[in-house]
């Protein structure tokens, strides 16, 4: 059953906190550091020209970040109001569509990981790139959500050429985790939305004091992991 879809106000509330995440919100270290790892490899992409798959797109926050276009937004049904296309799997595109599928944050939701893989493959062109990001430590909070280690990445990209990079700390680790917490509380008690926006400023100054020290100090620890990757010949069907 789809879910209905947000006001607009809201759709574009959560479009915004995604792309331009402020230092009250719990998941700021989060979203700010999944905004410079897509930033930096869309600049190391190769020269090409769309169209791009923004792949379970939601608000597509990072619409205005992709070097090339168009860009084409799908997703499960129009709950968050900024899909250009609504179905499921397989995928309503002809194979070899797309220079680049783009899909931040989702994988780790899907029913089934392995057959949106395919479907990636089966719609990219020679030659074409996914950019996928998934988060690894976080609180679960509906059925759905999976965490996808790196070798499990790896192995649902196993007919691919990959590049899997770490990248977020320890602390936007905590903090996206505090953030899954008090959005849960806050929705059972809605007096604690109140202390929402002092939590988030007091633990976001103590991350952002500590996180160099974490750093040095501890072994390389990734909240999230970023796969580039290109599929193999016979990974096409």
């Amino acid at each position: 059953m789809d879910r209905p879809r947000l006001s607009e106000a809201e759709i574009e509330r959560i479009r915004r906190e995604r792309y331009a995440p402020r230092v009250t919100q719990c998941d700021y270290l989060h979203l700010s550091e999944l905004k410079l790892a897509l930033a930096g490899v869309f600049a190391a992409l190769p020269e090409r020209t769309g169209p791009v798959l923004d792949l379970f797109c939601g608000t597509q926050p990072y619409r205005d970040m992709v070097p090339f276009s168009p860009v084409w937004g799908f997703d499960v049904d129009s709950h968050f109001g900024r899909a250009d296309v609504v179905g499921g799997n397989p995928l309503p595109f002809a194979d070899g569509t797309f220079s680049l599928v783009l899909c931040t944050q989702a994988l780790h939701l899907v029913d089934d990981p392995a057959a949106a893989v395919l479907e990636m493959a089966r719609v990219l062109q020679p030659g074409g790139t996914a950019i996928v990001t998934v988060p690894h430590i976080f609180r679960k909070e509906i059925p759905q959500e999976r965490r996808l280690s790196r070798e499990q990445m790896e192995v649902l990209f196993t007919s691919w050429h990959t590049r899997i990079d770490g990248f977020g700390s320890r602390t936007s680790a905590a903090m996206y985790a505090v953030a899954g917490i008090q959005g849960a509380l806050a929705r059972r008690w809605a007096v604690l939305r109140l202390l929402g926006l002092p939590v988030a400023l007091i633990a976001n100054g103590f991350s952002l004091v500590l996180a160099p020290f974490a750093k040095r100090q501890l072994r390389p620890f990734h909240a999230s992991w970023m796969l580039v990757g290109t599929p193999h010949a016979f990974a096409r069907h």
